[in-house]
């Protein structure tokens, strides 16, 4: 079998953004399937592993500054390895991951490497860390394209830090999300967000929507489900104490498994992310949008979407800071579910989903390209 380097510095910990990391998983499966003998790299309980033929073996502690330990680590790992392909999950550059890249393309490695957000520059979070992190990312993402063969992106960018580009789309493994079991709300509308929070999903958004339509007299009885935890819930929880909606608003924490399933079968539509604009993004691959389908859950959005386009069960709302128009919402649930059968409606968004966002169907870009370069030999 062809081996394969699937490196990843991201935290196989379940946390608010286990999402990614059933995403990065089912990658490794989809290479597997199209015959890598794949090995790969991940942090969780605060160390770094490397995984190969299904023994995972401790690498070191990686501590507060995460990335940068973890790809130390890396580096020391992969100086005398040879592997003929080797796909990164992008995390930032920095002066051992620069190495590493280096010192794997001389042992004979073809490097593709995934930007899961680009441009990303917008996202960096508060704090020392974070500017830290970022600096150094700038600093060393120019250096990298005589090392590396293609980024992957979700972007329509042609060349990235003077790289050329394979566009992908984000996808799932159907065989790990179950088709949700829809309960009768009655005339409810219980709408549900999954997501480690960031200001890119605007929920803010969505709760400053509520409370205005309550304000000027709306009668429907809605309910938003929020999943996850992150930054701005704070800003999340004081908004609703200002237009007085705790009973339209329910804050269930991380969660996963049976238990999200079971918050899945109570609602009837999900809210993606309302504001890529704010980090830039123009179009959208989200991994959210896809397991909404897969799970036959209608959602609402405020970006384009790089595959999904002008289906009846997809919401379109501005991409703007205006609050969203909750008579819209309603009137998208009366036309979308009234006299149909939940059940129906759900399976035919999953059957529809199915065909587009297959991880399976997704990664051959990435595949055909390894196959197309033989560098096997260094």
């Amino acid at each position: 079998m062809k081996k394969l380097l699937f490196i990843t510095t991201w935290d196989f910990s379940d946390g608010p953004s286990v999402g990614i990391t059933k995403k990065i998983r089912a990658q490794i499966k989809a290479f597997e399937n199209n015959g890598f003998d794949t090995a790969y790299t991940y942090i969780s309980n605060n160390i770094f592993y490397v995984c190969e033929n299904n023994q995972p073996m401790a690498l070191g502690k990686v501590g507060k500054l995460r990335k940068l330990v973890a790809n130390y680590y890396l580096y020391q790992y992969t100086q005398n390895k040879k592997y003929p392909f080797v796909y990164s999950r992008y995390g930032l550059a920095d002066l051992f991951y620069f190495k590493t890249l280096k010192q794997l393309y001389k042992n004979g490695s073809v490097n593709i490497i995934e930007i899961p957000t680009y441009p990303y520059d917008d996202e960096r979070l508060p704090g020392i860390k974070w500017w830290l992190l970022y600096a150094l990312d700038k600093l060393w993402r120019d250096k990298m394209h005589p090392y590396v063969y293609r980024i992957a992106t979700y972007s329509r960018d042609k060349i990235i830090f003077n790289i050329p580009t394979i566009e992908i789309k984000n996808g799932i493994d159907f065989d790990m999300v179950t088709a949700r079991k829809p309960k009768d709300n009655g005339d409810e509308i219980h709408m549900l967000a999954v997501a480690g929070f960031t200001k890119a999903h605007a929920y803010d958004r969505m709760l400053v929507g509520l409370g205005q339509y309550y304000q000027n007299g709306g009668m429907r009885k809605i309910v938003f489900h929020l999943v996850g935890a992150g930054e701005p819930e704070n800003e999340y929880h004081n908004i609703i104490q200002e237009y007085h909606i705790e009973e339209h608003c329910i804050f269930h924490g991380v969660k996963c498994g049976e238990e999200l399933d079971q918050i899945y079968d109570c609602c009837d539509v999900g809210v993606e992310s309302l504001g890529y604009f704010r980090i830039g993004v123009k179009i959208s691959s989200s991994l959210k949008s896809r397991e909404y389908a897969a799970k036959g859950l209608p959602f609402i959005t405020a970006c384009k979407s790089d595959m999904f386009e002008d289906e009846e069960y997809i919401l379109q709302i501005p991409a703007d800071e205006s609050p969203v128009n909750i008579s819209d919402v309603v009137n998208f649930y009366d036309r979308l579910y009234n006299g149909k059968s939940k059940v129906s409606i759900a399976c035919k968004i999953r059957k529809e989903a199915m065909a587009k966002c297959d991880i399976i169907q997704t990664m051959k870009p990435i595949v055909v390209c390894f196959e197309e370069v033989d560098r096997s030999e260094p």
